[in-house]
């Protein structure tokens, strides 16, 4: 893969130039002189930067000059690709083997703001750092050292919107648009649920409606749908309603348990955990199964034990309920087999630890530092080093 850099600038449209320098076509041999330096150093050199400042000087001096479109494009040509590689470099440094901080987060947040400034960049560049941004955002938001969680919100709508088309857009390659639009719908959908349930703690049932978007997702190395933060942060939520339920029943005496209301209460915090706690823990217990996910697989067990074995009193059943979310976690809640009621025990186990999250959520999925921006998207395709067209003559 070749980086969409400056080694590939100076590009000129096709029929845009008719003939090389020469004294002929010159205003005076000033004129003339300075033209035939310029197009020595951008087409025969090709030395960019030199190439850059006498386009800016001959733009300048000369304005009616038959170069003066040409010299007008490697101007932009140059400042585009300036951006860019400011962008790829930024990006480079804040991602593994490097060590992301808050620091880096905000210089690449400022380097992909100046390309899409002004219309710097073509609309797959564009596209394409949107979505580098956001998917960066997340990792640091969700990585608990960026506290700029609505600016990093701000981004992720963005990306959203940007990557809802499932058509591949211009300038891209469909097996470049794809991948990444699967990590961007994912992954967004996903901060978004984490930034109501645990960012701000503001409104879980938005961040429920936020995960099931991200797990709807069946991304082919597993992305979405089989990502076991998504069933901790929905674990969360279903933790959250079982101690809601918990306590007024808690408040209760043995023999209020006991009556009419006490059935009715202990019903509701059962159906909880038979279709929402007990199914959920084991959704992570399924997909938590790479080392970086290793602390979500350790909170989930002893949780689901305790739970599994609180409902059913059937140890050796466990691992079997759990093999039903291998293959797919996405599926519906399946059946737990729970025992009859044991009027001898009526309070059920105390969830767990709900806020801020007893877990560190494994950011490690977003690939956001692969592939390069350029004009196709993300793999990146030199582009002619083309000269005026004509026929070259000498400096005369």
């Amino acid at each position: 893969m070749k980086k969409f850099s400056l080694s590939i600038a100076l590009t000129l449209l096709a029929g845009s130039i008719v003939l090389s320098p020469s004294t002929a076509n010159a205003q005076d041999d000033k004129q003339g002189e300075f033209e035939r330096e310029w197009y020595d150093t951008c087409y025969t050199k090709k030395d960019v930067e030199k190439c850059y400042l006498q386009s800016k000087e001959l733009k300048e001096k000369y304005p009616k000059s038959t170069y003066a479109e040409a010299a007008e494009k490697n101007i932009k040509t140059y400042e585009k690709n300036k951006v860019v590689d400011k962008f790829q470099t930024a990006l480079t440094a804040y991602f593994p083997p490097n060590q992301p901080d808050a620091a880096k987060l905000d210089q690449l947040f400022a380097a992909g703001e100046e390309c899409l400034k002004g219309n710097k960049v073509e609309q797959a560049v564009q596209q394409y750092v949107i979505g580098r941004m956001a998917l960066a955002g997340a990792n640091g938001a969700m990585g608990e050292f960026y506290k700029n969680l609505d600016k990093v919100k701000g981004y992720a709508e963005t990306a959203l919107k940007t990557f809802e088309p499932a058509a591949t857009p211009e300038g891209w390659k469909k097996e470049d648009w794809d991948p990444l639009r699967e990590v961007v719908l994912a992954q967004m959908n996903q901060y978004l649920g984490w930034y109501f349930i645990i960012g701000t703690k503001s409104d879980l049932s938005q961040g429920l409606d936020y995960l099931a978007k991200a797990i709807q997702v069946r991304g082919k190395a597993g992305v979405g749908w089989k990502d076991p933060n998504n069933y901790y942060l929905r674990a969360t939520v279903y933790g959250n309603q079982y101690v809601e339920l918990r306590k007024p029943y808690d408040a209760m005496t043995d023999e209020q348990k006991l009556s009419d209301e006490g059935k009715e209460i202990r019903k509701k915090i059962n159906e909880v955990l038979d279709t929402k706690l007990i199914p959920e823990y084991a959704r992570i217990i399924a997909t938590a199964t790479k080392p970086e996910t290793k602390g979500l697989y350790d909170f989930a067990k002893p949780e689901f034990d305790k739970l599994w074995d609180f409902r059913t009193g059937a140890k050796e059943k466990a691992a079997d309920y759990i093999k039903n979310y291998v293959a797919d976690p996405s599926i519906s809640s399946v059946p737990v087999p729970a025992k009859a009621e044991d009027t001898s025990n009526l309070n059920a186990p105390a969830a767990p630890a709900t806020a801020p999250g007893p877990v560190k959520l494994s950011t490690g999925g977003a690939p956001a530092a692969q592939g390069t921006a350029n004009s196709n998207g993300g793999k990146s395709t030199p582009a002619k080093k083309g000269s005026p067209k004509g026929k070259k003559r000498g400096r005369g």
